[in-house]
């Protein structure tokens, strides 16, 4: 299911619409990059102060300056062009489909860009004006 970050009081959104998948891949990236910082998206309403939007500025430029190094060979798993069997990559790693899919998600710095900027820009509103914030499901 597609999530997206809105703007509460403009009621209005702020971000692309990506799977969920997507949006915790990012928090998961956040972790490997800047272990000492806490970037964390809005799951709940919030609004993100000044050191939260420096926090999550650094990370966007670390998200740029970033080399993913896969810890094995994703291609293996292609079934078709652009598409993942997750379910048997899952099985490969012994996690869950949902897991797999944020590990390889990770490891799509360009995907990770665009979300981190979208992110960012989400940040830097609330952070701007004042507005509360959440990550929230889409319609589409």
């Amino acid at each position: 299911m597609p999530h997206y970050i809105r703007c509460i009081e403009e009621e209005t959104w702020l971000t692309e619409s990506r799977p969920i998948a997507t949006w915790r891949a990012l928090e998961r990236l956040a972790k490997q990059l800047m272990p000492d910082t806490v970037i964390q998206l809005p799951l709940r309403p919030k609004t993100y102060t000044r050191e939260e939007s420096v926090a999550w500025t650094n990370f966007f430029f670390k998200v740029r300056d970033y080399k993913p190094k896969p810890p094995f060979d994703v291609s293996v798993f292609y079934v078709a062009p652009h598409v993942i069997d997750y379910e048997r990559l899952a099985s490969a790693l012994g996690t869950t489909s949902e897991e797999a899919a944020i590990i390889v998600k990770t490891l799509d710095k360009t995907l990770m860009l665009a979300a981190a900027e979208e992110a960012l820009q989400a940040v830097l509103h609330s952070s701007q004006y004042g507005h509360a914030v959440e990550l929230v499901r889409g319609r589409v």
